[in-house]
């Protein structure tokens, strides 16, 4: 078989299993260079979470987290009670509903614990840096300053029924824009999707920024299950890639990608694109 032109952008995510929860964790330079770093797992122990997510610390780049249960007949639901300390007193919030942090350059955060774990859930961390850098700070832990001056950064994600009547995007989903908040160069979706066939119509298309597409399964035994099987063609070439496991597409800003097509689907699934620019910017040209 001849090689494919952009085969070196179709990745599949491989996993590490600590204690039974399953994280998947590429930098940029796994990302073809791009300025991000992500962090996706799957979640279910009681207590402080284990690394930086347990330590107070900082970063010298914005950062965003996301929250969300994996119960796809009741998309808006999540299973457990989340306490995150941010800020330099160690203020409590509270995360019990499906949320996206925001946290901006040098904003204290951590610890993460997990105070109810009814069910699993996922978990989904973007750094803007292609590389992780953390300096460990101390907090005073006095709650309520904290929780008046960081509340806004921390945001409830409504996901929407699109009614979709036909095609493979999404069946719900739930979108946060960088114009919004802190003017971050980030903005991202998280979905849940069932559907077969092409998901847009004016395909293919492209952006004047960098994406990665990430497709994950939703079982949190089974990590490197999707359940559905995926095509994208890539390039002016419209050259044709297939997978059927959890996968990242990295798409660098200027070039010709997508129809993105679903060609089965045994499980629901879920996606997320994330866009390095305050908001999304299509150029289609199909």
């Amino acid at each position: 078989m001849a090689k494919m032109k952009y085969g070196h952008l179709i990745k599949k995510l491989k996993y590490e299993d600590s204690n039974g929860e399953y994280m998947t964790m590429p930098v940029g330079a796994d990302l073809e260079g791009l300025n991000v770093s992500f962090a996706w797992g799957y979640r279910r122990q009681l207590g402080a979470w284990g690394g930086d997510g347990g330590v107070c610390h900082v970063h010298p780049y914005g950062e965003t987290l996301l929250f969300s249960g994996l119960d796809y007949d009741n998309w808006n639901s999540f299973p457990a009670e989340i306490e995150l300390s941010m800020g330099e007193e160690g203020g409590k919030h509270v995360i019990n509903s499906p949320t996206v942090v925001v946290l901006p350059p040098g904003v204290p955060h951590c610890p993460l614990v997990s105070k109810k774990v009814d069910k699993p859930f996922g978990f989904l961390a973007v750094s803007l840096s292609g590389e992780h850098k953390t300096e460990h700070v101390s907090a005073s832990g006095a709650p309520s300053p904290a929780g008046k001056k960081y509340g806004d950064l921390v945001k409830k994600l409504e996901l929407r029924d699109i009614n979709r009547k036909s095609g493979g995007n999404a069946d719900y989903i739930g979108w946060w824009s960088g114009k919004d908040m802190e003017d971050f160069k980030l903005n991202f979706t998280w979905a849940f999707h069932t559907g077969l066939g092409a998901w847009h119509e004016k395909d293919p298309h492209v952006h004047p920024n960098d994406e990665c597409l990430l497709f994950v399964g939703l079982d949190p035994d089974n990590p490197e299950y999707l359940g559905a099987e995926i095509e994208i063609a890539m390039g002016e070439e419209q050259e044709i890639h297939v997978f059927d496991t959890p996968t990242v597409v990295v798409a660098p800003k200027g070039l010709v990608h997508c129809p993105l097509i679903t060609r089965r689907v045994d499980k629901p699934y879920s996606f997320s694109a994330i866009c390095l620019n305050t908001e999304h910017d299509t150029t289609f040209l199909g």
